[in-house]
C-alpha cells in the first residue's frame, strides 16, 4: 500500500471508536489498494482492542500481503494470545497466496525487446 493510502488510513482509524468499523475500514482499504505489507498491517492491527478481529482482518488481508513468506511471523507477534497466531499460520498454510498471473503479449511472437 502506497504511503498516502496507508497514511490517510491511520488518520481515519485514529478518528474511529468501535473496532467492527476499524476492521471494515482496513480490509475495504487493503482490498482496494491490492497490497499491503506485514509492517503495515502490525502498525494498523495495533488500533483493534480484540485479538478475534485482528485475526479476522489478517486472514483477509493475507492474499494481498507483499511479503508472504514473512506475513505470519510477522503479523504474528501482534496477538495477545497465542492460538490466534497459531490460527494464523494454519490459515496462511491452507491458503497458499498464488503468485500473480503472467498475461501473456498479444502478439505471438513478442520476446520483450523493445
Amino acid at each position: 500500500m502506497d504511503s498516502s493510502t496507508f497514511n490517510s488510513l491511520v488518520s481515519s482509524l485514529k478518528q474511529t471508536s468501535f473496532d467492527d468499523d476499524k476492521a471494515d475500514a482496513i480490509k475495504t482499504t487493503v482490498q482496494s489498494a491490492g497490497e499491503v505489507s506485514a509492517d503495515q498491517m502490525v502498525q494498523l492491527l495495533k488500533f483493534i482492542s480484540f485479538d478475534d478481529t485482528k485475526l479476522e482482518v489478517a486472514k483477509a488481508a493475507y492474499q494481498h500481503a507483499t511479503d508472504p513468506d514473512s506475513f505470519g511471523n510477522v503479523v504474528g507477534r501482534i496477538f495477545s494470545f497465542s492460538d490466534a497466531k497459531e490460527e494464523l499460520n494454519k490459515h496462511i498454510r491452507q491458503n497458499p497466496k498464488k503468485p500473480p498471473t503472467k498475461v501473456p503479449h498479444p502478439h505471438p511472437y513478442y520476446c520483450g525487446w523493445e
